[in-house]
């Protein structure tokens, strides 16, 4: 057996460091990383649509096409769709993808939905700054033999 050596250098890594404003019950996180600054602003008020979460539900319910599964062959059953997207800082939807693959159209059908939202209000921090934020929606499918369902979670 050989002798080893293990060598030990010392890593330094700059400070990260929370700002907090009690008064105001804000919190900033900032920090350096590689030579990149960072700050994360935390959201205080977080991204809705017109008329909050059943407007949002009511938006979609509305826009849905429920025969899609059926025209692409969707066996009966309960398919969960989970969609997501970007909130931008002007209330624009951005990055819209869907998290699951139920198939059967389904996706498409929920995203092709989303894409015709009108703005939403943006996610805000403590200080009233506008700010991006993500989001994900959830579509439940109920596929029966001669009907299509949809409800949300």
């Amino acid at each position: 057996m050989k002798a080893g050596f293990i060598i030990c250098l010392p890593v330094f890594v700059a400070a990260q460091y929370l700002t907090v404003d009690s008064s105001k019950k804000n919190v900033e996180v900032h920090g350096d990383f590689n030579g990149a600054n960072i700050h994360l602003p935390v959201a205080k008020k977080y991204p809705e649509y017109k008329g909050g979460k059943k407007g949002w539900q009511n938006f979609l319910r509305s826009n849905i096409n429920i025969k899609v599964p059926f025209a692409k062959g969707a066996k009966p059953g309960i398919y969960t769709v989970i969609i997501r997207f970007i909130v931008d800082a002007d209330g624009k939807l951005q990055s819209i993808g869907a998290d699951s693959n139920c198939g059967y159209g389904m996706e498409e059908e929920v995203m092709r939905c989303v894409k015709l939202s009108e703005p939403w209000h943006p996610a805000e921090t403590a200080l009233g700054r506008k700010i991006n934020a993500s989001i994900k929606t959830m579509v439940i499918f109920e596929v029966q033999s001669n009907n299509v369902l949809i409800r949300f979670n």
